[in-house]
């Protein structure tokens, strides 16, 4: 039994990785980042271009009413009651165009056009043709409550996440400018002449603690605009100890996107 697509796609949309990709295309994120789904969604559109490419094209055509000539692959259009005998052109892979009134696309579109009917018809239709079942999974309204929750559940913890990357990216930022500044700063004191040597060995000491903190914020900052989405959640989300494994190499199951 195949999947609605409906259905399927809407699980899809439950992944929080997926959800917090789109948080960021909506906002505008600098850097788009690739979208990541948790889940492997079969849907309806899938299963019905299997069955459709069950169906040959010299088949379909003379099924459908169509003069069917697989050396010139050519024919009238009975779409829209054309004579021309070159204007419809087809493709042995599926595809169809009409030069004349401009309709075109696959087998499922075709059936659709002739037949006048919706696209489950469609692929019951082929799949007659190709000599399959198909039937395509109601979904009762306790089910698309149940879809719906899910959905508004994952959306509330997508926006969490995005904030929670948006903030730390942030801070992160913030703050190594700040340190920055005043590696600077005291770098600029050490240059002068009137610093004691009892001064200068304290903003050395200073200079020395600043180092890992610096490195550690360029770390954050680096490693939040190099990653994929996925990366970055498992980033925000994790322990300090995580993070820091992420960050310096000591986790050889994650690693930076160059």
């Amino acid at each position: 039994m195949y999947m609605s697509e409906k259905t399927s796609q809407q699980r899809n949309e439950t992944s929080v990785s997926y959800l917090v990709t789109e948080r960021f295309r909506h906002v505008g994120d600098a850097k788009p980042p690739v979208v990541v789904s948790n889940i492997e969604p079969r849907s309806l559109l899938a299963d019905a271009r299997e069955i459709a490419a069950l169906v040959g094209m010299p088949e379909l055509l003379g099924a459908v009413g169509f003069t069917v000539n697989t050396r010139t692959r050519r024919c009238a259009c009975i779409l829209h009651g054309g004579s021309n005998p070159s204007a419809f052109s087809w493709t042995e892979g599926g595809l169809w165009k009409c030069h004349g009134c401009g309709a075109g696309g696959d087998r499922i579109a075709l059936a659709q056009a002739v037949r006048h009917c919706g696209f489950r018809e469609a692929v019951e239709f082929l799949a007659g043709l190709a000599g399959v079942e198909y039937r395509a999974r109601r979904i009762s309204r306790e089910e698309v409550a149940r879809i719906q929750a899910r959905r508004e559940r994952a959306e509330a913890a997508a926006w969490r996440v995005r904030d929670r990357i948006v903030r730390l990216q942030s801070r992160c930022a913030r703050a190594l400018r700040a340190v920055e500044g005043l590696q600077r700063a005291i770098g600029e004191r050490l240059e002068t002449e009137t610093t004691s040597s009892n001064s200068a060995e304290q903003l050395w000491e200073m200079l020395a603690r600043l180092a890992p903190v610096s490195g550690s914020l360029f770390a954050i900052w680096d490693y939040m605009g190099r990653a994929d989405m996925e990366a970055r959640i498992r980033f925000v989300l994790g322990s300090g100890a995580r993070r820091c494994a992420v960050l310096f190499g000591d986790d050889s199951n994650e690693s930076i996107a160059a």
